[in-house]
């Protein structure tokens, strides 16, 4: 009884390790992310109403388009929100994105200032990158010791 308790959780942790092993993320993912979200950012600082319908529209398209991608390289689809810890990366990054959308909206319709959209888009670009790739190792980390 002892033996079969134990080779289950042996099975359990194997299964949760060969589904971390699964969740490699393609290099190329966070990078065509953070350009969606750039030009997001740009179009927002830059652009008027329909520019700025054109971006949103373009960046949920690719955005969409990104997960559809992921989920056919790795078969599942784990939503950043409802991650457990790893989550808090996912939290930060749409944190970061929230607070440089609504300041290059604001540049744009406010002001008459437009070089700190470049600088914003940039990191959001940055930010998608780092943030990104920090929750995928701590998904993989999470599923591997069963936290």
């Amino acid at each position: 009884m002892e033996s079969n308790a134990a080779e289950q959780l042996d099975a359990i942790a194997n299964t949760r390790a060969a589904v971390a092993d699964r969740l490699v993320t393609p290099w190329w993912y966070h990078p065509i992310l953070g350009l969606l979200i750039a030009g997001y950012v740009v179009g927002m600082g830059l652009g008027n109403t329909a520019l700025r319908l054109v971006t949103v529209v373009l960046f949920v398209a690719g955005a969409a388009a990104l997960a559809r991608a992921y989920k056919s390289l790795t078969g599942v689809w784990v939503s950043g929100f409802d991650a457990g810890r790893a989550g808090r990366w996912a939290n930060a990054l749409g944190a970061l994105i929230g607070v440089i959308a609504v300041a290059a909206w604001l540049l744009g319709s406010y002001t008459e200032l437009r070089w700190p959209v470049w600088p914003l888009a940039a990191a959001g670009l940055v930010g998608t990158i780092v943030l990104g790739r920090r929750f995928d190792s701590a998904l993989r980390a999470q599923l591997r010791t069963a936290g």
